[in-house]
């Protein structure tokens, strides 16, 4: 409801009624002077145009005015009360919005019929001769037309009286029982009424010179005619600009409305008010549908805009998340990646060295098949088999040297297991708190987990042959000494040395064959180890390229989030919010 509006509605009231009653007491006298001008009995009497002025107003003629612009007033009233009481307290809207729909038929049928009953009673009351002369067919006809134009100027000025009453309503839309034919064909009648008002005027006035006795000069007849007809003219054609005046007032309204949808800080919420139920009053309704739709497209749009920033937040957050786990497995596979190539040098190392056990334990079989020769050759002399002998005492020292070193190997390729077992449990751990991004890493780092326990178990292995080697060594040192001993002693012992050889040549082929094992074993680790680590290289060039790949849906997420709030921008922008 306008409140401003409402604290001044005595304004519209005064307005109405000053409309009523002057626009009615106007056309009564403006009706009743043409008569008195153009008339045959007026002129007989040799009155002059201002002394003609007093018989607009008769009384016989005010009395009738004042009775039926009472009733007029009293009938416009009770078909406004809706609107003023709605303007006054807010209720009554539905009456309110039909009020001005009835009131123009009302005022018109009112008008012509009151015309029509008060010109005929008032001929009635002079025994259908009137005081003027006028013949009973000219004053109906004229009053009747005198009565439907002022019809029609009470109807459009309390129409424009009323347009920001009507705009108060705040009407949007039309119902079906508010078919306003007057809206629609107004102007029609505006050039009917004007039109007819103007012919019977005009043949009033014709008929008035044909029916003259004397010939009236040029002078004279246009200053008489023109200006009468001028003011004819005039006011039979108001009615048609007062009737373009209301829909102005409309089409500024729409003008104003669209203008500002048309602006980039355009809201939605508005809706453009209707002041009749005309065609533009229903252009205005599609208008506001149009807005109606469009609102909830934009309703629609900012609720997946929403939706969509959630979930680029989500995705954000989920990718930061990701690109953190992503970089710690890189950098974990790097970690193992460098210990496995620490491995991997350790056992080629490894392999190197067993190499040199082999070649020193096919030397030494060599030798021992040599002393078997000398002992049979022992006759011959004994200082040969003495140096040959010492010979071997010295190699086997050199043999049990090179075995320490051994030991100190595998002690370390024992450590590196230990390592490398605890580094391939960690990334188990790693891998399955991934979940299924993990899974693949899971099973490489199993698999390197065993690995490392096929190391300790082969190297407990080599430890286990080592020993015998080293017992063997020791072993045959001792019988070396002995033999020397003997050798000493004389030829009463050969048969025991040559005892001792056999065993000696036994335990130097299982030495043999024991190396070569060895360095087979190591053989296989080593190259065991060479793809481990060339898998490892590409499962950290694998978890690097993921870690860039959830660097990159990180920055995507954080572009999306921009545009999101670009758009959540234009959509409050539209929306007015």
């Amino acid at each position: 409801m306008n409140t401003d509006y409402t604290d001044s509605i005595s304004r519209p009231r005064f307005l109405v009624t000053l409309t009523i009653y002057g626009v009615l007491f106007l056309f009564l006298v403006y009706s009743e002077y043409l008569n008195a001008m153009f008339n045959h009995k007026y002129d007989g009497m040799g009155l002059s145009l201002l002394e003609k002025i007093r018989f607009a107003f008769k009384p016989s003629v005010m009395v009738i005015y004042v009775i039926f612009t009472s009733l007029l007033f009293v009938l416009v009233a009770r078909y406004l009360k809706p609107l003023f009481s709605y303007l006054k307290d807010g209720t009554n809207y539905d009456q309110a919005r039909g009020a001005a729909i009835r009131m123009p038929w009302a005022i018109i049928i009112f008008q012509v019929s009151v015309w029509i009953v008060g010109t005929t009673a008032y001929y009635a009351v002079h025994n259908w001769v009137a005081e003027s002369g006028i013949h009973y067919y000219f004053g109906i006809t004229t009053k009747v037309a005198t009565g439907l134009l002022s019809a029609l100027y009470v109807t459009f000025i309390i129409n424009l009286i009323l347009k920001e009453a009507k705009e108060s309503l705040h009407i949007t839309d039309i119902r079906e029982n508010e078919n306003d034919i007057f809206s629609r064909i107004k102007d029609h009648l505006a050039v009917v009424a004007a039109s007819f008002f103007i012919f019977v005027y005009g043949s009033y006035i014709a008929f008035y010179y044909a029916g003259r006795s004397q010939t009236v000069d040029l002078g004279n007849f246009l200053a008489l005619t023109l200006p009468a007809g001028i003011s004819i003219l005039i006011v039979g054609i108001i009615p048609i600009f007062l009737s373009k005046r209301e829909y102005m007032f409309q089409i500024r309204i729409l003008h104003r409305e669209l203008k500002n949808l048309s602006m980039s800080s355009a809201s939605l919420s508005d809706n453009i008010f209707l002041i009749n139920f005309d065609e533009l009053g229903v252009m205005a309704v599609r208008v506001n549908e149009v807005i109606k739709r469009f609102r909830t497209l934009l309703e629609n749009i900012q609720a997946t805009v929403d939706k969509l920033a959630e979930s680029s937040v989500t995705l954000s957050v989920a990718s930061q998340e990701s690109s953190t786990s992503s970089n710690q497995q890189a950098a974990a596979v790097a970690e193992v990646v460098s210990t496995m190539e620490d491995s991997d040098r350790l056992s080629t190392d490894i392999g190197t060295r067993m190499k040199n056990v082999e070649e020193k334990s096919i030397k030494a079989r060599e030798s021992v098949h040599e002393g078997v020769e000398t002992v049979n050759q022992y006759t011959s002399t004994m200082e040969s088999v003495r140096s040959a002998n010492e010979e071997t005492i010295t190699f086997i020292s050199s043999l049990n040297q090179d075995v320490k070193a051994i030991w100190e190997v595998i002690t370390i390729i024992n450590s590196i297991a230990d390592q490398v077992k605890i580094i391939a449990f960690n990334a188990e751990l790693e891998a399955s708190a991934a979940g299924p991004a993990g899974k693949n890493f899971e099973i490489v780092a199993t698999e390197i987990r065993r690995l490392a326990d096929n190391t300790m178990a082969s190297t407990a292995e080599i430890r286990n042959k080592i020993g015998i080697i080293e017992k063997g060594s020791n072993s045959l040192i001792d019988a070396s000494r002995k033999s020397t001993e003997l050798i000493e002693a004389g030829w009463e012992l050969s048969s025991r040395t040559g005892q001792l050889f056999q065993e000696i040549m036994e335990s130097s082929d299982e030495t043999s064959a024991a190396a070569k094992s060895v360095t087979d074993t190591v053989n296989i680790q080593i190259h065991g180890f060479e793809q481990i680590l060339i898998t490892m290289k590409q499962i950290a060039e694998g978890a690097n390229n993921f870690a860039l790949s959830t660097t990159a849906t990180s920055d995507t997420a954080d572009d999306l989030k921009q545009l999101v709030t670009s758009l959540q921008k234009l959509a409050g922008n539209v929306s007015g919010k």
